[in-house]
């Protein structure tokens, strides 16, 4: 998510190929669907609850920015709520708010699980793990803050969590807000802003930092923090992880660009030297050696702040499987892209009028979409392609 933005919905007409020449056809490729019996207040994030719960079938956790976590099922409504954090967090702008949660695989046996938020009194962001007595019956918490992070500005705050293929916590932050990145947080090891950071949350207190780390056997504050697992981005508000384990982390851009890249251990995404494939400081004859660029990107006159998803594994809409599904938060498109080819284009789905702002995973594989104006959540369905000749 970018710094606050009226919501201009870019009305072209363009082809369902991605690219700088293509045009997009009015044909929607899928629908979105309503699902939850309730609207929410503002939902930034879903996912499966990972524990049997009485009175509500099969529930899933529904992050609403403002700090409340409720628990709905889609077979009927539950009025659950598994944090209600409104004190603590500070949710005063735009990019500020309870913005990330994760569930790691024990959750149901130990109870624990992590959030990130925006407080005030100092800006800062929190990466906080929270224990429940009972995830059957989620009334009283704990929590432990793991990783405090002053932010000097409102915007770039990132959020996402996300447990990885080798169990460890990813945690995305954003390089710290105004625009242009004028603190040049992005190259600096010395903070964590701009950066994709990695630990270990296995331990009965705190974290420890994984043995692979690429900096992990620096001091901290000596030459890099040790919890970095990648660096050099704006905003990586949404990233996941493909079948194969490979991270895909959509970072937000600045004035033109819009970017998808693979990030791996002390990779260098080029934020703020490159906007996506292109020189940003200075505008011309930037150094590129060393710096891993975006494996897709698109300029704003097809959208202006990148919404990452999933590689999507359902059945519902056969003809994606294994294929990334993203959007952009403010044009309201949505798109597929073959993340294996060497030169992938994205294949339009649909665009809807909305400020989205996460997808999120069921049960089963298929895909829903967050809107925050709405407070709805939709599920990506089959469409009958309305406007195509039989």
């Amino acid at each position: 998510m970018r710094k606050p933005i009226h919501c201009i919905f870019l009305l072209l007409i363009l082809g369902t190929t991605l690219s700088t020449q293509a045009k997009f056809s009015k044909i929607s490729r899928i629908e979105l669907r309503p699902i939850f019996h309730r609207q929410f207040r503002q939902p930034v994030f879903a996912a499966p609850y990972p524990a049997p719960l009485a009175n509500c079938p099969e529930p899933y956790a529904i992050v609403e920015k403002p700090g409340t976590i409720r628990l709905e099922s889609l077979i009927q409504k539950c009025n659950a709520i598994l944090l209600d954090h409104r004190e603590k967090v500070s949710d005063a702008t735009l990019e500020e708010g309870l913005l990330g949660l994760a569930f790691p695989k024990d959750f149901a046996q130990k109870g624990r699980y992590y959030i990130y938020y925006s407080a005030a009194r100092p800006r800062r962001t929190i990466l906080s793990r929270i224990t429940v007595k009972n995830p059957r019956k989620p009334d009283t918490w704990e929590e432990e803050e793991l990783i405090t992070i002053r932010q000097p500005f409102s915007n770039h705050n990132g959020g996402m969590l996300e447990f990885g293929p080798d169990g460890y916590l990813y945690i995305g932050v954003g390089d710290g807000g105004s625009g242009g990145d004028p603190r040049g947080n992005g190259q600096n090891l010395l903070t964590h802003l701009g950066k994709i950071l990695r630990i270990d949350v296995s331990t009965p207190t705190r974290y420890r930092i994984p043995a692979d780390n690429p900096f992990a056997r620096t001091t901290d504050g000596e030459q890099a923090k040790p919890e970095i697992f990648a660096y050099g981005l704006r905003n990586p508000w949404r990233f996941s992880f493909t079948p194969e384990g490979r991270l895909i982390v959509a970072d937000v851009g600045q004035n033109d660009y819009e970017e998808l890249s693979f990030a791996d251990k002390g990779n260098n995404l080029g934020w703020n030297i490159m906007e996506g494939m292109h020189c940003f400081k200075p505008k011309t004859n930037c150094p590129r050696k060393g710096l891993v660029l975006p494996f897709f990107e698109y300029d704003h006159t097809v959208g202006q702040s990148i919404l990452g998803g999933y590689v999507y594994d359902g059945t519902a809409l056969a003809e994606y499987r294994g294929k990334y599904i993203f959007g952009d938060s403010i044009s309201g498109r949505i798109f597929a892209i073959d993340y294996k080819l060497s030169q992938p284009q994205a294949e339009l789905l649909i665009q809807a009028p909305g400020l989205w702002s996460s997808f999120g995973r069921l049960r089963d594989g298929e895909l829903v979409i967050a809107e925050l104006q709405s407070g709805k959540i939709f599920q990506l369905v089959p469409s009958a392609r309305v406007g195509e000749r039989p």
